[in-house]
């Protein structure tokens, strides 16, 4: 184990991480270049965010198909296990696209504006298999990382940006259809192909895992056990979501509500760009972690990617290359550049917590202590909201309190993380022997 095998493991993830992040730039590009654009920027935001939280249950399979994925006993109990919540997210997607609920979520809850709930629905109805796709394919990537092919999840965001950018650019230039509506569009078609693509390189190593028997002495994996191990980590990106709406109620509730709901997707995307090599990282601590000694080079290798990253986010932030990405890229309307500017600024600490938080969370899913990190979450969630809503309480500006909540939100929980990892290190130990033992009896 050396930083070289780190980093050619990590980079192909990262790049996946990046280019998804970057599907949301373009397709901002092609709504900032149509009619009503303040509109269908806030619409395609609150349809992407919503969309997300309908999915928050299915994120989390990568990493524990990943985790338990280890012959095929456990593959096949995990195979039904994804199903079934695959099941549950698109009967939930179709309630909020063709029901009154999305009425109440956004209008009672959110306080968003009509015409802007309006804009909405059309791409809430076109994204009903969003979910089901998404599990789908993170079930496969996590066989294919563990495996040690982090090239083909490249290769797959690649196409999946390929054919986003094409269908946005495409409507964008030859149709009228609305901006929110090209957006949807062009997500569901891309997410569609990367499934495909997934599922088809998947093919070998699943085999590999059918082929695989159940090793003496080790027990059966049982739904039970998927879903003891699978439920904290779903219900902490469902909280982690949860903080999207939490900002969004509070910026729908200042006086320039339109305004700051149409700028938040843009900070958010730009924020989300800077913490994806950190959100990657993930899964390079779960598959390579089977040694003390391992242990130590990627706990120094975390810490330099994490300064890394925060200081790429500063330069970008504090310099003009973030006018010109909102200008010459994206088109966003100059009333919302300094809106922006603010946001982004404010959130330069979170590349670094993101890497942190990620290297913590892998090490507790090895000891098999998910339990801690829905804790963690919950705690930080709780911060966030707190410190939202008590700035705008304060006469703070909604975009500079909702990226100080993020920032404050994740320290604390970071904090949670390490502490909950020191008291459990033992569970880490036994983490490695059983990884070693198989090996050496073979």
């Amino acid at each position: 184990m050396n930083y070289r095998k780190v980093l050619v493991f990590w980079l192909p993830l990262a790049l996946s991480w990046l280019l998804m992040t970057f599907e949301g730039l373009w397709i901002q590009g092609v709504i900032g270049r149509k009619p009503d654009a303040e509109t269908q920027l806030a619409a395609f935001g609150l349809m992407f965010s919503l969309s997300v939280l309908i999915e928050t249950p299915v994120i989390m399979l990568l990493a524990t198909s990943n985790a338990l994925s280890r012959d095929r006993q456990s593959f096949r109990v995990l195979w039904r296990f994804m199903m079934g919540v695959n099941i549950f997210v698109t009967a939930l997607a179709i309630l909020m696209a063709f029901t009154p609920l999305l009425d109440v979520y956004l209008g009672s809850l959110l306080n968003v504006p009509g015409h802007i709930i309006e804009a909405t629905r059309p791409g809430m109805k076109i994204m009903i298999l969003w979910g089901a796709f998404i599990g789908y394919r993170r079930f496969h990537q996590g066989v294919i990382i563990r495996q040690g092919n982090t090239r083909y999840i490249a290769y797959g965001t690649v196409l999946r940006a390929l054919v986003s950018s094409g269908v946005a650019i495409w409507l964008g230039a030859i149709t009228t259809i609305a901006g929110a509506v090209v957006g949807a569009i062009a997500l569901i078609l891309a997410m569609a192909a990367e499934t495909l693509y997934t599922y088809t390189i998947s093919r070998p190593d699943v085999k590999r895992l059918l082929d695989t028997p159940l090793a003496a002495g080790r027990r059966a994996l049982t739904q039970r056990d998927a879903l003891r191990f699978h439920l904290p980590l779903a219900a902490t990106s469902v909280v982690t979501i949860l903080a999207s709406p939490v900002i969004e109620r509070g910026l729908a509730s200042m006086p320039d509500a339109a305004q700051s709901l149409a700028a938040w997707p843009v900070i958010f995307t730009i924020l989300l760009i800077a913490r994806s090599g950190g959100m990657a990282y993930q899964e390079v601590v779960i598959s390579l972690n089977e040694s003390e000694a391992h242990h130590r080079v990627l706990r120094n290798f975390t810490i330099r990617l994490g300064l890394a990253l925060s200081l790429i986010m500063t330069c970008f932030a504090f310099t003009p290359a973030l006018l010109v990405y909102q200008d010459a890229i994206l088109r966003v309307p100059a009333h919302l550049h300094a809106l922006v500017l603010l946001g982004a600024q404010a959130g330069i600490v979170l590349p670094l917590l993101t890497t942190l938080q990620s290297y913590l969370r892998a090490l507790l899913m090895l000891s098999h202590r998910t339990g801690a990190i829905y804790t963690a979450i919950v705690i930080g969630f709780a911060l966030t909201a707190a410190t939202v809503w008590g700035g705008i309480g304060l006469g703070l500006h909604g975009i500079l309190a909702a990226s100080l909540g993020l920032t404050v939100g994740m320290t604390v929980e970071l904090l949670h993380l390490y502490f909950s990892y020191r008291r459990g290190h033992a569970a880490l130990r036994l983490h490695w022997q059983s990884t070693v033992a198989p090996s050496l009896g073979n």
